[in-house]
Protein backbone atom coordinates (compact mmCIF):
# COMPACT_ATOMS: atom_id res chain seq x y z
CA UNK A 1 0.00 0.00 0.00
CA UNK A 2 1.41 3.60 -0.42
CA UNK A 3 2.74 5.44 2.10
CA UNK A 4 0.69 8.47 1.45
CA UNK A 5 -2.68 6.43 1.90
CA UNK A 6 -5.90 7.54 1.66
CA UNK A 7 -8.60 8.34 4.57
CA UNK A 8 -11.95 9.68 5.07
CA UNK A 9 -12.45 12.47 7.11
CA UNK A 10 -16.16 13.48 7.73
CA UNK A 11 -17.09 11.23 5.26
CA UNK A 12 -14.74 13.19 2.99
CA UNK A 13 -12.12 10.77 1.11
CA UNK A 14 -8.62 12.53 1.53
CA UNK A 15 -4.99 11.37 1.56
CA UNK A 16 -3.56 10.93 4.79
CA UNK A 17 -1.01 13.91 4.25
CA UNK A 18 -4.14 16.04 3.22
CA UNK A 19 -5.66 15.73 6.52
CA UNK A 20 -6.01 18.75 8.67
CA UNK A 21 -7.15 19.51 12.36
CA UNK A 22 -7.59 22.46 14.22
CA UNK A 23 -4.36 23.33 16.93
CA UNK A 24 -7.64 22.65 20.10
CA UNK A 25 -8.45 19.19 19.16
CA UNK A 26 -9.64 17.99 21.51
CA UNK A 27 -9.30 14.28 20.99
CA UNK A 28 -5.58 15.42 20.87
CA UNK A 29 -5.49 17.45 23.92
CA UNK A 30 -7.83 15.33 26.19
CA UNK A 31 -8.14 12.21 24.35
CA UNK A 32 -11.95 13.56 24.33
CA UNK A 33 -13.25 10.43 22.05
CA UNK A 34 -13.86 7.03 21.58
CA UNK A 35 -13.16 4.62 18.76
CA UNK A 36 -13.54 0.96 17.53
CA UNK A 37 -11.45 -1.12 15.67
CA UNK A 38 -12.49 -4.48 13.26
CA UNK A 39 -11.18 -6.64 10.40
CA UNK A 40 -12.59 -6.53 7.36
CA UNK A 41 -12.57 -9.62 5.86
CA UNK A 42 -12.23 -8.78 1.95
CA UNK A 43 -14.56 -6.20 2.87
CA UNK A 44 -17.12 -8.33 4.57
CA UNK A 45 -17.05 -7.96 8.63
CA UNK A 46 -17.92 -9.63 11.84
CA UNK A 47 -20.66 -8.52 14.04
CA UNK A 48 -20.89 -5.01 12.43
CA UNK A 49 -24.19 -3.87 14.46
CA UNK A 50 -22.08 -5.37 17.47
CA UNK A 51 -19.35 -2.61 16.80
CA UNK A 52 -21.77 -0.25 16.14
CA UNK A 53 -23.82 -0.89 19.00
CA UNK A 54 -20.86 -0.03 21.11
CA UNK A 55 -19.29 2.83 19.11
CA UNK A 56 -22.68 4.62 20.10
CA UNK A 57 -23.21 3.59 23.28
CA UNK A 58 -19.27 5.32 24.09
CA UNK A 59 -20.51 8.56 22.29
CA UNK A 60 -23.71 8.06 24.03
CA UNK A 61 -21.31 7.67 27.57
CA UNK A 62 -19.12 10.78 26.55
CA UNK A 63 -22.61 12.99 26.07
CA UNK A 64 -21.92 12.78 21.95
CA UNK A 65 -24.02 12.49 19.18
CA UNK A 66 -23.26 10.23 16.38
CA UNK A 67 -23.63 12.35 13.46
CA UNK A 68 -23.66 9.40 10.64
CA UNK A 69 -25.93 5.83 11.13
CA UNK A 70 -24.62 2.79 10.96
CA UNK A 71 -25.38 2.07 7.27
CA UNK A 72 -23.76 5.14 6.21
CA UNK A 73 -20.37 4.81 7.94
CA UNK A 74 -20.29 1.46 6.86
CA UNK A 75 -20.66 2.89 2.63
CA UNK A 76 -17.23 5.49 4.51
CA UNK A 77 -15.53 2.19 5.69
CA UNK A 78 -16.10 0.57 2.22
CA UNK A 79 -14.97 3.68 0.05
CA UNK A 80 -11.58 3.85 1.94
CA UNK A 81 -10.81 0.38 1.47
CA UNK A 82 -11.71 0.75 -2.10
CA UNK A 83 -9.10 4.00 -2.11
CA UNK A 84 -6.64 1.90 -0.60
CA UNK A 85 -6.92 -1.34 -2.82
CA UNK A 86 -7.61 -3.33 0.05
CA UNK A 87 -10.52 -4.61 -1.44
CA UNK A 88 -9.82 -8.23 -1.76
CA UNK A 89 -7.46 -8.65 1.74
CA UNK A 90 -7.67 -8.12 5.10
CA UNK A 91 -7.59 -5.22 6.45
CA UNK A 92 -7.88 -3.58 9.98
CA UNK A 93 -10.47 -0.68 10.19
CA UNK A 94 -10.19 2.33 12.94
CA UNK A 95 -12.72 4.28 13.14
CA UNK A 96 -12.11 7.75 15.41
CA UNK A 97 -14.80 9.93 17.24
CA UNK A 98 -13.76 12.93 18.87
CA UNK A 99 -15.69 15.69 20.80
CA UNK A 100 -15.43 19.15 18.81
CA UNK A 101 -15.06 22.52 20.54
CA UNK A 102 -11.76 24.53 22.39
CA UNK A 103 -9.89 24.43 24.96
CA UNK A 104 -10.88 23.23 28.72
CA UNK A 105 -12.46 20.24 30.33
CA UNK A 106 -15.62 21.82 31.20
CA UNK A 107 -16.74 21.74 27.46
CA UNK A 108 -20.54 21.65 26.76
CA UNK A 109 -20.33 20.50 22.79
CA UNK A 110 -21.95 17.31 22.22
CA UNK A 111 -20.33 17.49 18.05
CA UNK A 112 -18.20 15.44 16.75
CA UNK A 113 -15.65 14.89 14.24
CA UNK A 114 -15.06 11.65 12.73
CA UNK A 115 -11.71 9.85 10.88
CA UNK A 116 -11.71 6.16 8.97
CA UNK A 117 -8.39 4.65 8.64
CA UNK A 118 -7.55 1.48 6.91
CA UNK A 119 -4.10 -0.68 6.90
CA UNK A 120 -3.46 -3.81 5.38
CA UNK A 121 -3.52 -6.57 7.76
CA UNK A 122 -0.54 -9.23 8.30
CA UNK A 123 -0.04 -10.08 11.84
CA UNK A 124 1.93 -13.03 12.74
CA UNK A 125 -0.18 -15.65 14.41
CA UNK A 126 2.92 -17.02 16.25
CA UNK A 127 2.52 -18.12 20.06
CA UNK A 128 3.23 -14.55 22.57
CA UNK A 129 5.49 -14.07 25.00
CA UNK A 130 3.92 -12.26 27.65
CA UNK A 131 5.14 -10.62 30.99
CA UNK A 132 2.70 -9.02 34.18
CA UNK A 133 3.09 -5.39 34.09
CA UNK A 134 3.48 -3.30 37.04
CA UNK A 135 1.18 -0.66 35.76
CA UNK A 136 -2.71 -1.62 36.39
CA UNK A 137 -6.12 -1.29 35.01
CA UNK A 138 -7.99 1.78 35.10
CA UNK A 139 -11.17 0.81 37.39
CA UNK A 140 -14.28 1.15 36.00
CA UNK A 141 -15.88 3.20 38.88
CA UNK A 142 -13.41 5.98 37.61
CA UNK A 143 -14.42 5.62 34.18
CA UNK A 144 -16.52 2.94 32.48
CA UNK A 145 -14.23 0.09 30.87
CA UNK A 146 -16.85 -1.36 28.60
CA UNK A 147 -15.62 1.45 25.53
CA UNK A 148 -12.98 2.01 23.75
CA UNK A 149 -12.21 5.37 24.80
CA UNK A 150 -9.34 7.73 23.10
CA UNK A 151 -7.17 7.79 26.12
CA UNK A 152 -5.04 4.91 26.33
CA UNK A 153 -2.25 6.30 28.20
CA UNK A 154 -2.48 2.93 31.20
CA UNK A 155 -2.31 0.64 28.38
CA UNK A 156 1.02 2.41 26.67
CA UNK A 157 2.76 2.39 29.66
CA UNK A 158 1.95 -0.96 30.54
CA UNK A 159 3.17 -1.84 26.62
CA UNK A 160 6.32 0.23 27.45
CA UNK A 161 7.02 -2.23 30.37
CA UNK A 162 6.57 -5.48 27.95
CA UNK A 163 8.52 -3.47 25.08
CA UNK A 164 11.68 -3.08 27.72
CA UNK A 165 10.92 -6.55 28.82
CA UNK A 166 11.46 -7.61 24.41
CA UNK A 167 7.96 -9.24 25.35
CA UNK A 168 4.95 -9.55 23.11
CA UNK A 169 1.82 -7.78 25.40
CA UNK A 170 1.35 -6.70 28.96
CA UNK A 171 -0.62 -8.79 31.43
CA UNK A 172 -2.61 -6.29 33.51
CA UNK A 173 -3.67 -6.80 36.98
CA UNK A 174 -6.79 -4.87 38.54
CA UNK A 175 -5.77 -1.97 41.56
CA UNK A 176 -6.96 -5.19 43.92
CA UNK A 177 -4.13 -7.68 41.98
CA UNK A 178 -6.66 -9.21 40.18
CA UNK A 179 -6.23 -10.68 36.34
CA UNK A 180 -8.20 -8.01 33.71
CA UNK A 181 -6.44 -8.57 30.42
CA UNK A 182 -3.59 -7.94 28.13
CA UNK A 183 -3.16 -4.05 26.44
CA UNK A 184 -4.54 -5.66 23.72
CA UNK A 185 -6.89 -8.74 23.95
CA UNK A 186 -8.80 -10.98 26.25
CA UNK A 187 -7.38 -13.87 28.30
CA UNK A 188 -8.42 -17.00 28.48
CA UNK A 189 -6.79 -19.82 30.41
CA UNK A 190 -7.07 -24.00 30.88
CA UNK A 191 -6.56 -25.70 33.72
CA UNK A 192 -8.06 -29.43 33.85
CA UNK A 193 -10.47 -29.42 31.37
CA UNK A 194 -11.62 -26.29 32.76
CA UNK A 195 -11.48 -22.48 30.74
CA UNK A 196 -11.01 -19.33 32.99
CA UNK A 197 -11.44 -15.76 31.84
CA UNK A 198 -11.99 -12.75 33.81
CA UNK A 199 -15.37 -11.47 34.44
CA UNK A 200 -16.50 -7.88 33.76
CA UNK A 201 -16.17 -6.68 37.12
CA UNK A 202 -11.97 -7.42 36.69
CA UNK A 203 -12.24 -3.78 34.65
CA UNK A 204 -11.96 -5.30 31.38
CA UNK A 205 -13.03 -4.35 28.35
CA UNK A 206 -15.42 -7.26 27.47
CA UNK A 207 -14.58 -7.94 23.56
CA UNK A 208 -16.76 -8.58 20.98
CA UNK A 209 -14.87 -11.57 19.52
CA UNK A 210 -14.37 -12.80 23.35
CA UNK A 211 -17.82 -13.28 23.50
CA UNK A 212 -18.30 -15.06 20.45
CA UNK A 213 -15.65 -17.57 21.90
CA UNK A 214 -17.74 -17.73 24.87
CA UNK A 215 -20.72 -18.85 23.40
CA UNK A 216 -18.51 -21.42 20.77
CA UNK A 217 -17.04 -22.90 24.24
CA UNK A 218 -20.45 -23.42 25.91
CA UNK A 219 -21.18 -24.96 22.38
CA UNK A 220 -18.63 -27.20 22.34
CA UNK A 221 -19.30 -28.80 25.89
CA UNK A 222 -17.06 -26.50 27.81
CA UNK A 223 -16.92 -25.60 31.37
CA UNK A 224 -16.20 -21.57 31.30
CA UNK A 225 -15.58 -20.19 34.85
CA UNK A 226 -15.57 -16.21 35.16
CA UNK A 227 -14.47 -14.40 38.12
CA UNK A 228 -12.17 -12.69 39.80
CA UNK A 229 -8.56 -14.65 39.67
CA UNK A 230 -5.57 -13.75 41.40
CA UNK A 231 -2.56 -14.20 39.00
CA UNK A 232 -1.49 -18.08 40.88
CA UNK A 233 -4.17 -19.66 38.97
CA UNK A 234 -2.87 -18.14 35.51
CA UNK A 235 0.28 -18.69 35.76
CA UNK A 236 -0.54 -22.65 37.41
CA UNK A 237 -2.90 -23.38 33.87
CA UNK A 238 -1.58 -25.82 31.16
CA UNK A 239 -2.15 -23.53 28.10
CA UNK A 240 -2.96 -19.58 27.42
CA UNK A 241 -4.48 -17.66 25.02
CA UNK A 242 -5.73 -14.49 23.83
CA UNK A 243 -9.10 -12.81 21.69
CA UNK A 244 -9.74 -9.57 19.89
CA UNK A 245 -11.41 -8.66 16.65
CA UNK A 246 -8.26 -8.10 15.07
CA UNK A 247 -6.12 -11.25 15.93
CA UNK A 248 -8.90 -13.66 16.57
CA UNK A 249 -7.55 -16.49 18.83
CA UNK A 250 -3.68 -16.17 19.67
CA UNK A 251 -1.92 -18.56 21.83
CA UNK A 252 0.66 -17.74 24.55
CA UNK A 253 3.61 -19.74 25.10
CA UNK A 254 5.77 -17.64 28.17
CA UNK A 255 4.29 -15.42 30.65
CA UNK A 256 7.11 -13.86 33.00
CA UNK A 257 8.81 -16.55 31.04
CA UNK A 258 6.71 -19.26 32.71
CA UNK A 259 5.95 -21.71 30.01
CA UNK A 260 2.58 -23.40 28.79
CA UNK A 261 1.26 -26.02 26.48
CA UNK A 262 0.87 -24.51 22.61
CA UNK A 263 -1.38 -26.51 19.99
CA UNK A 264 -3.58 -27.70 22.77
CA UNK A 265 -6.42 -29.93 21.83
CA UNK A 266 -8.92 -27.08 22.95
CA UNK A 267 -7.75 -24.18 21.46
CA UNK A 268 -7.19 -26.20 18.09
CA UNK A 269 -10.97 -27.33 18.03
CA UNK A 270 -12.05 -23.77 19.12
CA UNK A 271 -9.76 -22.52 16.30
CA UNK A 272 -12.26 -24.50 13.73
CA UNK A 273 -15.19 -23.85 15.33
CA UNK A 274 -14.60 -19.65 15.23
CA UNK A 275 -13.55 -20.33 11.19
CA UNK A 276 -17.10 -21.98 10.23
CA UNK A 277 -18.63 -19.69 12.89
CA UNK A 278 -16.56 -16.52 10.91
CA UNK A 279 -17.29 -18.17 7.23
CA UNK A 280 -21.21 -18.49 8.18
CA UNK A 281 -21.67 -14.77 10.03
CA UNK A 282 -19.75 -12.61 7.67
CA UNK A 283 -21.66 -9.92 5.82
CA UNK A 284 -21.11 -7.08 3.49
Amino acid sequence: MKNDHYISLNGSLIKGSEAIVTPENRGIMYGDGCFETLKSYKSRFLKWDDHMDRLKEGLAYLDLEMPVKSDELKKEVLEVIDANHLVDDEAMVRIQFWREGGRGYKSTSKTSSRMIQVSEYDRSTAALDLMTAQTRCIPSEALERRYKLSNGLNYIKAAQEANKSQKDDAVMLTVNGFVSETTIANLFWIKDDEIYTPSDECDILPGITRGIIIDLLNEMGHLINTGKYAPGPLYESTAVFLTNSLIEIQEVQTIDDIKFKTGHSTVENLRKAFQSYKMENLSK
